[in-house]
């Protein structure tokens, strides 16, 4: 009915040499996006890690070292919380110690040593008073230290072809009781 056309379209159909071809011009892009997302998920969840340690690492370090605030205010049961945005620590419920930014500068130094793109901006440190120790004993008043990252945020690489530019990390909080022999002293 078709002739040769149809003879051609028979011997087309049955022909099967550019059919590798044709499969992997299908298949190969969505393995290469499936590649791609499974290294950005990897890179996601190895900073959420970074991070997490960064804030491990900080807390230790602001129970082992001289507080950043003056810690008299905490034999009233008060809470300081201690920031610095611009690189000069603020602290309110209390006031800052005579070296709090050198102090809060080596916290931030430590913390970059798991997580180097953290800033100051992105650190808050809270000296609360407990009720473990007294005041006229040597170990003075341990004070409960929490540091908080907060606003942590993973810039995507492959993830801008689905429309996700970034990923902002939920806050990170560790709280130790500190040491006590500080909170004796203004």
């Amino acid at each position: 009915m078709f002739g040769k056309f149809g003879d051609y379209a028979k011997r087309f159909a049955r022909d099967e040499e550019g059919a590798f071809i044709v499969e992997f011009a299908i298949t190969f892009p969505v393995l290469i996006l499936l590649s791609f997302g499974l290294l950005e998920f990897s890179m996601v969840v190895f900073d959420y890690q970074r991070a997490a340690e960064a804030t491990r690492r900080g807390v230790r370090l602001a129970i082992i070292q001289e507080p950043i605030p003056n810690t008299q205010q905490l034999l009233v049961d008060a809470v300081i919380v201690c920031t610095a945005p611009s690189g000069t620590v603020a602290c309110t419920g209390g006031s800052p110690s005579a070296n709090a930014d050198a102090l809060f500068a080596a916290l931030l130094a430590e913390m970059q040593k798991a997580y180097p793109t953290l800033t100051s901006a992105n650190i808050i440190v809270t000296f609360e008073g407990s009720n473990v120790g007294a005041s006229e004993e040597i170990g003075g008043v341990f004070p409960l230290v929490t540091l908080q990252l907060t606003g942590v945020v993973h810039e995507m690489i492959v993830g801008h072809l689905i429309y996700i530019e970034r990923i902002e990390f939920p806050d990170f909080k560790a709280t130790v009781l500190g040491n006590g022999k500080w909170v004796n002293t203004a």
